[in-house]
């Protein structure tokens, strides 16, 4: 997907004019007295972690002087039918399903589907008392029961698209799609166990082996709010072609609020061994991978850099490897995750619902070793009296940007 610059954006969000945000419980809006105590509002998702958000709303009210939300509720005020009862009840924990919506006005966007999962009441020595109320994505409710099942000389595509995880309390479902432009560079796995875990757990752990990523892609709808695309899993890399790819290009000195990029070599590694064993030959099986292979054209600038300053060797044993592809494949993966590390940055920009982790965002304007494309590890979206901004963690990975090497 080419990449938006910010004046294209700036067009598409009416010039970042009046962001705006929603929640909706069970498909309602939040009553208007809600929305004015309404403090902040920031959501967060992480392509290590489910995403979720949080709510801070005033807790007190002076005409009353009483709590409104927490804190004056008793056994019999929490089943009755008053207003004040039905405020107390409304940020319940499990029992909600819950939407958070951001962006501009005309173009508010999606952030999450959830549940409210946590309430954190705050009554400070000073000032007037806050409720947070924190909400997780739907997918932490898919670790429903645990399964023991084996696979032989499967691929790890193979293996993730013969999932569909279910959650039998909402009736919802999640179908696995691996990408497609690299399932057939896999190797088959001659032997492979899931034992005694959840669905979830299990497919992360499968992801971060092969340095994949294991992310939910919220449902698309239209403008009248249909189903285009379900809700699923996406299982394969970063740089692959199910993913989202740029999004929009920023620059230093132009578009970006905060911009801190981080280059070190303190723990990058030349080369990676990874030794298994051949059951049927009984012979030690021996995968290499180093920077200095010829198929290994990742970052030029940044491999050149690196030779200088002598890394040391790396050497993985005991790991659980059947065949020399596999084995030659894993030491490269181990040798790419390291290297993708190698440059990491803190980014600050306005507002960008698009802005998501699992997607990649342009930085130009700072140097050949810090712009380029950058996979988006996490980011928090915050409205607060500051306005709508956008914070992300991203990881610089890739080959060139404008044709040249980046």
């Amino acid at each position: 997907m080419a990449a938006y610059t910010m004046t294209q954006e700036s067009l598409d969000q009416g010039a970042f004019y009046v962001p705006q945000f929603e929640v909706r419980i069970e498909g309602v809006g939040l009553p208007r007295d809600v929305l004015r105590d309404v403090r902040e509002v920031s959501y967060h998702d992480d392509v290590d972690a489910i995403d979720g958000f949080q709510i801070t709303v005033n807790n007190w009210d002076p005409d009353k002087r009483a709590y409104k939300y927490v804190g004056s509720e008793t056994p019999e005020s929490l089943q009755g039918s008053s207003d004040e009862s039905v405020l107390q009840r409304l940020f319940d924990p499990c029992n909600k399903k819950v939407e958070l919506y951001m962006g501009y006005p005309g173009k508010l966007q999606l952030m999450m589907t959830g549940i409210f999962t946590t309430l954190q009441p705050n009554f400070p020595s000073s000032g007037g008392p806050t409720l947070t109320v924190g909400a997780l994505n739907l997918l932490h409710r898919f670790r429903g029961e645990k399964h023991t099942q084996v696979w032989e000389n499967k691929t790890a595509s193979q293996i993730a698209s013969g999932f569909t995880l279910t959650n039998t309390a909402t009736q919802t479902s999640l179908k696995v799609v691996p990408d497609s432009s690299n399932a057939s560079q896999e190797q088959p796995i001659p032997y492979l166990i899931q034992d005694s875990q959840y669905d979830l757990d299990f497919l992360m752990s499968l992801a971060r082996r092969h340095g994949y990523v294991l992310l939910l892609q919220e449902a698309v709808t239209n403008d009248r709010g249909q189903v285009v695309t379900p809700a699923q899993l996406y299982f394969g890399p970063s740089s692959g072609t199910g993913l989202r790819q740029a999004t929009v290009e920023v620059g230093w000195g132009k578009s970006l609020m905060e911009f801190q990029p981080t280059l070190t070599t303190a723990n990058q590694i030349k080369s990676v061994t990874v030794r298994g064993w051949n059951r049927d030959t009984k012979q030690v099986i021996e995968g290499k991978a180093s920077l200095s292979d010829p198929d290994f054209n990742f970052n030029e600038d940044l491999q050149e850099l690196l030779n200088v300053c002598d890394p040391q060797e790396e050497q993985v044993v005991n790991e659980p490897v059947f065949t020399q592809a596999q084995a030659d494949k894993r030491a490269r993966d181990i040798l790419l995750n390291q290297f993708r590390d190698m440059v990491t940055a803190s980014i600050t920009t306005v507002g960008l619902p698009d802005l998501r982790a699992g997607r990649n965002i342009v930085i130009t304007g700072a140097g050949s070793r810090f712009s380029g494309n950058y996979f988006i590890t996490q980011t928090t979206h915050s409205f607060s009296s500051n306005g709508y901004t956008t914070q992300l963690n991203a990881r610089r990975e890739n080959q060139s940007l404008g044709g040249q090497s980046q």
